[in-house]
């Protein structure tokens, strides 16, 4: 496109419902567009754009401008184009452009109304998780990408690269290792006798919003060719929340089995519609879940004071100093492999069945009674979970202490945000088949588990009860925690 072309333009018609996967800086404006260009996009900077049953929006109002009249102008499909757009999304979405034309035409003339029928292709949602259905892989991997963009860890990009060695990102994640890992040594003590300073082990993995491993995993983000980021920060900064460990003494009704034990609550057998009616196919249907049986679940997820004794019994892997410098957060960076050596562990020193719920316990559990999408209502508050854009506090470097919100109906914490939380389910692509009494739905070799509840770096979308997503059980990722349950019997 660079090179001139005697009496010849060139002409870009740019259509996404996905936010920007690069840094801010990265912006529009910036961009020089070699002469005689015009790019037309498909919303503004910093707007969305529509997804629609069988295109994008913009796709559709293209496809039908270019067949009702093909012999128009330029200026005049991109006028008529951004109308019917305009008035498919009810003024919301407002197509955008940027030329280098010498002489450029007056896009904003008033041309006629659509005389189509936009029914065809009605808009899916302006503000959806994204136009990819999340059990799609290229979702996952988008979803993942998005949750450790902004990451100042080389485990995290090393996790997302052994989930996919050749993905959309993967010459983005190299040389965000390589910038972490030169401004780590450029900051490391010049002295000999110091000890130098060793990046995260490359077992430290994937996530997300998460996902990772050999298959398909969860949570990222869109993107289109890699651009270089600058250089994050050599080493980040430490959480900003309290470093002693908060003493949580169990209340009337709970139980504690040790000293150094989860704080264990009991819920009563019942019933609940589990799933939801949303645009993601993985939570549907919804299906009526009968727990049969009583069974106590955490209090809180499992943090990083509780995980160190099973460390020091020498029955657990040492954490990540890195992710986890605050002793009352939530324990992370653990995978479901890691996850099931701690509830081994918890089971042996105290001689009670401990293990991680199954997703159905879980969602039982978070629901706390309730059938709305969060658990305190069906809109986003601030000040109920731990997530981005969620209320304060929160700091980008990582999850807050166990309890630093407000309780379900339960009265358990951190249910929603803080560390995604491990589930004993195989993960399955919807609900079809489903048990119905609350059991493991479990398959042979199974590698892509549940994780639940989402974590500090998601925004509100995804705190409601329904959501859902798998990664793989033997890799570890910044943002993946756990919580046990023991059997009642």
């Amino acid at each position: 496109m660079a090179s001139p072309r005697h009496s010849q333009f060139n002409l870009v018609i740019l259509d996404t419902c996905l936010n920007n996967p690069f840094s801010a800086s990265a912006t529009v404006s910036a961009l020089k567009l070699p002469a005689n260009t015009v790019v037309a996009y498909a919303t503004a900077p910093g707007g969305f754009a529509a997804d629609g049953t069988q295109h994008g929006v913009y796709t559709n109002e293209w496809l039908h401008a270019l067949h009702d009249a093909p012999t128009d102008s330029l200026a005049t499909l991109l006028q008529r184009v951004a109308i019917r757009v305009g008035s498919a999304t009810g003024g919301e979405q407002t197509p955008w452009i940027a030329s280098s034309l010498p002489h450029e035409s007056n896009y904003a003339d008033a041309v006629e109304p659509p005389t189509h029928s936009v029914g065809d292709n009605s808009v899916v949602d302006l503000h959806s998780r994204g136009i990819l259905p999340k059990d799609s892989s290229e979702q996952y991997e988008i979803t993942f990408w998005n949750s450790i963009k902004d990451s100042n860890y080389p485990g995290d990009y090393e996790a997302y690269l052994k989930a996919y060695p050749n993905g959309r990102f993967a010459t983005l994640a190299h040389a965000r290792i390589d910038r972490l890992r030169a401004a780590s040594a450029a900051s490391a003590p010049t002295s000999a006798a110091a000890p130098s300073t060793a990046p995260i082990a490359a077992p430290q993995a994937v996530k997300p919003a998460t996902p990772a491993a050999t298959p398909a995993q969860d949570h990222p983000r869109p993107a289109p060719t890699p651009t270089a980021a600058p250089a994050p920060p050599a080493a980040p900064p430490a959480v900003a929340v309290a470093q002693k460990p908060a003493v949580h003494p169990p209340s009337a009704g709970e139980s504690r089995d040790c000293a150094t034990c989860p704080i264990m609550i009991p819920v009563p057998a019942g019933a609940f519609a589990m799933g939801s009616n949303t645009d993601d196919p993985s939570e549907k249907p919804v299906h009526h879940v009968t727990i049969g049986a009583p069974f106590a679940i955490g209090k809180f997820p499992v943090t990083v004071d509780q995980w160190n004794a099973c460390v020091a019994a020498n029955a657990c892997q040492k954490l990540t100093p890195e992710n986890n410098p605050n002793k009352a957060a939530p324990a992370r960076d653990l995978s479901w492999d890691d996850a099931q050596q701690y509830v081994k562990w918890l089971s042996k020193i105290t001689g009670k069945p401990y293990r991680v719920p199954t997703e159905a316990e879980w969602e039982y559990a978070d629901r706390g009674g309730t059938a709305t999408k969060y658990w305190w209502g069906d809109q986003m508050r601030k000040g109920n979970a731990n997530c981005k854009d969620c209320g304060d506090p929160w700091h980008k470097e990582g999850p807050e202490a166990a309890g630093s919100f407000a309780p379900n109906p339960l009265g358990l914490y951190d249910m929603n945000g803080g560390v995604w939380e491990w589930t004993a389910d195989c993960w399955h692509n919807s609900y079809q088949g489903a048990p119905v009494d609350g059991h493991v739905w479990d398959s042979p070799g199974c590698d892509m588990r549940v994780i639940r509840g989402g974590s500090w770096r998601e925004g509100g979308d995804y705190m409601l009860s329904a959501t859902r997503f798998k990664y793989s059980s033997g890799v570890r990722q910044s943002q993946d925690g756990l919580r046990v349950v023991k059997d009642l019997k």
